[in-house]
């Protein structure tokens, strides 16, 4: 027998997602940046499934974002908040995906921001002691809520 347990990366696709995104693979094409007919019926397309996120998560449609995979969406929310919130310090774990630890890296090669790598127990936990030592010697501990920003 045969067992996946990398969900994670990549899983099944559920029928009924297939079954809505046939017309898409097979039938409708164009770039939905175009204003001609194709496009416009892609960019529709489009903005109701960004509609139908939002309303399932609770958030508004100009938050909803639309990526390739997980490191581009890792890469864009990284970058992302530290140009838009001015981070200087990145707290993460040694066992994080290295899609997130190369972003880390590079901005800390840059000189954009420093980086604190929290050691993990043998269950994946971090230490709650360290991470409350380094929030406390950080010149410039800030909590925030993106959306309130």
């Amino acid at each position: 027998m045969n067992i996946y347990l990398d969900n994670a990366a990549s899983t099944h696709l559920d029928k009924e997602v297939l079954t809505a995104m046939l017309p898409y693979f097979c039938d409708i094409i164009g770039n939905p940046s175009s204003i001609h007919l194709h496009g416009r019926v892609l960019r529709t397309a489009i903005e109701q499934s960004r509609k139908t996120i939002a309303s399932l998560l609770g958030a508004v449609p100009a938050e909803i974002f639309f990526t390739g995979g997980g490191t581009e969406a890792d890469n864009a929310i990284i970058y992302g908040a530290v140009e838009k919130y001015g981070l200087t310090h990145i707290v993460s774990t040694t066992i994080e995906h290295h899609a997130v630890t190369h972003t880390i890296e590079d901005l800390v090669k840059k000189g954009k921001v420093s980086a604190t790598w929290l050691s993990v127990d043998s269950k994946g936990n971090i230490d709650l002691a360290e991470l409350t030592e380094v929030l406390e010697k950080s010149p410039r501990t800030r909590f925030f809520d993106a959306r309130k920003q």
